[in-house]
């Protein structure tokens, strides 16, 4: 037993390992239970298990129990970090931090037909740049989350074979930040003119944020094989909403500056700009349809000892990402906006692996790995969204107590180093130019953690 679990951790330290130089994060979320993270997602085929069967309802059929029910609460962290090649000078960025929290529950009305709930996070993506990031006029600041509520049920014509359905809604939220310069003429109240010149310009954040209640469904399959071998399919939808955003000056002025953007203002100019900025009025341009990709995964599951399972899943991720283009700021001398909108997504596959081994009566263990294709294309890379090749790899355990079980699950991801000209430009009096001479290089890594406790019934 102590050389299977030396050599399980060993190969599973060494996948996880060699994925690193070929990460980044992802705003797909594994799981956000920690059987699901310790299992890197890898789970659409795995039965017995509940926590597996808010990835595929289909296995609510396949629970051993009458009923289950599960609690889960967590934390994601995540940081990018910018460096300006002509300067070596580092910007991390903040806002690191958001809470996780998942939920089951599965009940057997006959033998063929089972109830489930589940309440989970499929998608979160945030933070925001430090004042003077480089990339900061291209979008500096970020807030999307979905936690989704879906009544489940399965059913099983036969002790192989079984189907499942899902039907709820996601709670999505969204915000965003970008950085603009304001001409400031010699009257702020009046457009700018040959007889009203400007005379400076001030640097300010403006943001808009929504949120919206829209409709979820997932459908699964499973079909066991024999003993040792099941297969599994599930299909998670698409998440659209049109969002009533609402914009508005984000913090205090962030600077003053001349004409051409780099010297020093001329004196009067804070309150020329307080005036400015009372009548300008920031407004939430463009699209607001904010749309997150729905996710097909086929997997195979293999106990090939009475101890240890494993098994491997493919995942197709459409390409509907899109989110809302940024706030504007209407001015006496016309509308000023950011000069770039945030990119729209890409499809594309990846691949989830896990194991699982029960050690004794009392301890479970489980890695995962996961591997996914660029979501974005690469000659529109930018910090806010991502988009790089995914990867990660993810440890935990359970242990039975209380008439349950236990759980921890994490999980790590590593960002690979993304070299890109896009993200640097001069704003002057003029407008905005960019500098792609100015080469940027973007890193990051995260982290998933969460704890819980399941009870069957």
């Amino acid at each position: 037993m102590a050389q299977v679990v030396r050599e399980v951790i060993g190969v599973g330290l060494l996948l996880g390992v060699s994925a690193l130089p070929a990460a980044a994060q992802s705003m797909a979320l594994p799981a956000a239970d920690p059987v699901g993270i310790a299992r890197s997602g890898a789970q659409v085929a795995y039965g017995y298990s509940l926590e597996a069967a808010a990835t595929n309802p289909a296995l609510l059929a396949s629970l051993k129990e009458k009923g289950g029910v599960y609690v889960s609460a967590g934390l994601e962290m995540s940081s990018t970090q910018q460096t300006m090649e002509s300067t070596q000078q580092s910007l991390f960025s903040f806002d690191r931090n958001r809470s996780l929290a998942a939920f089951g529950l599965a009940a057997r009305l006959t033998p063929s037909l089972t109830l489930g709930l589940k309440q989970d996070e499929p998608f979160l993506r945030h933070g925001g740049l430090k004042d003077g990031a480089p990339s900061r006029f291209l979008g500096d600041g970020i807030d999307l989350s979905a936690r989704r509520m879906e009544a489940q049920l399965a059913w099983a014509p036969g002790a192989n074979f079984s189907v499942g359905f899902g039907l709820g809604v996601a709670h999505l939220t969204y915000g965003s930040t970008s950085v603009v310069r304001l001409d400031v003429p010699n009257d702020p109240t009046l457009p700018a003119s040959t007889a009203n010149p400007v005379n400076g310009m001030v640097e300010q954040r403006v943001g808009q944020s929504a949120d919206k209640v829209v409709p979820s469904y997932s459908l699964g399959l499973r079909w066991a094989i024999n003993t040792r071998w099941t297969m599994g399919f599930a299909y998670q939808s698409a998440l659209k909403a049109d969002l009533d955003l609402k914009a508005g000056f984000r913090d205090a002025n962030l600077g003053f500056y001349a004409n051409d953007g780099f010297n020093t203002a001329p004196l009067g100019i804070d309150t020329r700009a307080a005036t400015l900025l009372a009548v300008a009025q920031p407004l939430a341009t463009g699209a607001g349809s904010l749309e997150l990709p729905s996710q097909t995964t086929l997997g195979v599951r293999h106990r090939n000892l009475p101890y240890m399972t494993w098994e491997a899943d493919l995942r197709w991720t459409s390409a509907s990402l899109r989110v809302p283009s940024f706030a504007a700021v209407q001015t006496p001398s016309g509308l000023v906006s950011a000069p770039a909108e945030l990119p729209h997504g890409k499809s594309h596959f990846g691949v989830n692996a896990s194991t699982e081994l029960e050690l004794g009566k009392y301890w479970t263990v489980r890695a995962g790995l996961s591997l996914d294709q660029r979501s974005v294309d690469a000659s529109y890379t930018e910090p806010l969204l991502g988009g790089a090749p995914t990867a990660a790899f993810s440890i935990g355990a359970g242990y039975k107590l209380w008439g349950g079980e236990l759980n921890v699950g994490y999980q790590y991801r590593q960002s690979q180093d993304q070299d890109t000209h896009r993200l640097t430009g001069d704003w002057s009096a003029s407008g905005f130019q960019p500098t792609p001479v100015n080469r940027i290089r973007m890193e990051g890594m995260g982290h998933l953690l969460a704890l819980g406790y399941r009870r069957s019934f």
